[in-house]
């Protein structure tokens, strides 16, 4: 019975029927990991993701990917090498040094969540199944309930990631990924910002803007 709940629960969120901002950062976690898992819609090189219909795909650098919804930009990082050699990171918390923290242990999947002050809002770092995500935004609740979804939904093929890393590991930036740990600031964020440049929503083309998803 509590199970039905939290899918019933967890339906209502992902489709805009429930008022998040009602619900506190551990039971949304627990809400979208714990519900149903999502028919993945966009195709990258060695794995899929699931975006919600308010969510879209702006940027696209090897696993390197910008998601854009409601004025937001979501930076995703993919740790492929640590998928293929199936190499679980775990991460200490220093649960002192953030606004919210939340250490991630679901399905055989370690991950986090924390939330720290940063110029402009705040900095949501979400990390889980081999892949982390970093928004800077005044919605801390939304953000963490489309990073999750985005992240758990991940799909990766084997295979090819096999021809495109194989035994050619180590040429692989690391660079990209040691920001998957946990930062104490936003100097990763800003790094990526600079080098990716800044999103103006009016470059966006029209035409191609999904309809954005009511989350109250």
């Amino acid at each position: 019975m509590k199970k039905f709940i939290i899918l019933f629960m967890g339906l209502f969120i992902v489709t805009g029927c429930v008022n998040i901002n009602d619900t506190d950062y551990d039971e949304l976690i627990d809400i979208v990991l714990e519900g149903e898992d999502k028919k993945t819609n966009t195709y990258l090189e060695g794995y899929k993701l699931y975006l919600p219909l308010h969510m879209t795909l702006i940027g696209d650098l090897n696993s390197n990917n910008i998601l854009y919804s409601g004025g937001d930009k979501y930076y995703l990082y993919v740790d492929l090498i640590s998928y293929y050699n199936e190499t679980e990171n775990t991460y200490n918390i220093d649960h002192s040094s953030y606004i919210y923290s939340h250490q991630i242990d679901y399905n055989d999947k370690t991950g986090y969540v924390v939330v720290t002050n940063s110029k402009g809002g705040y900095l949501v770092e979400v990390m889980y199944n081999y892949a982390k995500i970093e928004v800077i935004t005044s919605d801390v609740k939304k953000a963490i309930v489309d990073s999750l979804m985005v992240l758990k939904n991940i799909n990766y093929n084997y295979e090819i990631i096999d021809s495109m890393i194989g035994t050619n590991a180590l040429v692989y930036d690391a660079e990209t990924f040691t920001l998957l740990g946990p930062n104490n600031s936003t100097d990763n964020f800003l790094t990526y910002e600079e080098e990716y440049g800044v999103y103006d929503e009016d470059d966006y083309e029209s035409d191609d803007v999904i309809e954005i998803e009511s989350i109250e």
